[in-house]
């Protein structure tokens, strides 16, 4: 588990966007690459910052038994390095914007398989933070210089097999809130985009202020089902259609505490 802390200054009245960009799959056939362009691009000011929650990239080579030439988009044999050339393209206008780029199960497959980490190649390049498979992050949020407010972002990848209904993941998610100190927290690995407000009061000084958990569940740019006689693998085992698209997790600082809500 990765733990590590970032620092962001704002001004009076700002609100943080902090966009988590999970469930990409780039180099499949199915991954919709305008929309994640569209989506780092959207609404992205100096207030704007980009963690990865994983499978960025779809890394599924030759060798892979889910391989399928059906769905592999790579021009060439060298799979990963087209991965990681194209990921580099299209991240590199917001990489001073970056907070760091976590691992997914697909690119964990390949450093286990293959002996070389996609996500550790794209970080080196992006000169951007590395934030393995899951862990927190402590966002220091300070105006004029001054300490400001402190937000706990809990991050994972995900676990588990996908759902067929519309409340089983954030369900699933959910029960992860219960083990951990902290105010966001981003899954992705389900190819949903959801998210739940959790009621939690705290204080400040001697007041009793409200202070709710966010789950997040970030989203995928894979579409579901294709046009066509190949069938995808969600097609496969009767996955119903996700949308496409990121979701937006906004912070405002406010006099004793921070306003969280997401854009959904």
């Amino acid at each position: 588990m990765v733990v590590f802390t970032y620092r962001i200054n704002y001004k009076l009245g700002d609100t943080i966007k902090i966009k988590p960009l999970a469930d990409v799959h780039y180099l499949n056939v199915n991954c919709d690459v305008n929309a994640t362009k569209k989506y780092l691009t959207e609404d992205n000011d100096e207030s704007t910052y980009i963690i990865g929650v994983g499978d960025l990239m779809d890394s599924i080579v030759v060798t892979d038994k889910r391989y399928t030439k059906s769905t592999d988009a790579a021009e060439g044999a060298a799979i990963i390095d087209e991965a990681v050339d194209g990921m580099e393209k299209i991240l590199e206008p917001y990489k001073k914007k970056i907070i760091g780029l976590a691992s997914g199960n697909h690119e964990d497959t390949i450093l286990i398989k293959s002996g070389t980490d996609p996500i550790a190649r794209l970080c080196k390049r992006l000169e951007c933070k590395n934030l393995g498979y899951s862990g927190l992050l402590r966002l220091i949020l300070s105006e004029n210089g001054s300490r400001g407010r402190t937000v706990i972002i809990r991050y994972h990848h995900g676990w588990g097999g996908g759902s067929r209904t519309q409340g089983a993941d954030l369900t699933k998610y959910s029960k992860d809130l219960a083990y951990w100190d902290a105010d966001i927290f981003l899954y992705g690995h389900v190819h949903r985009k959801q998210a739940d407000r959790v009621p939690r009061l705290g204080l400040s000084g001697e007041e009793l202020i409200s202070k709710p958990k966010m789950e997040c569940i970030c989203g995928t740019f894979l579409k579901t089902y294709s046009k066509g006689i190949r069938s995808t693998y969600s097609e496969k085992a009767g996955y119903p259609p996700v949308e496409v698209g990121g979701l937006v997790v906004n912070i405002k600082p406010m006099q004793r505490w921070v306003d969280i809500w997401t854009d959904l």
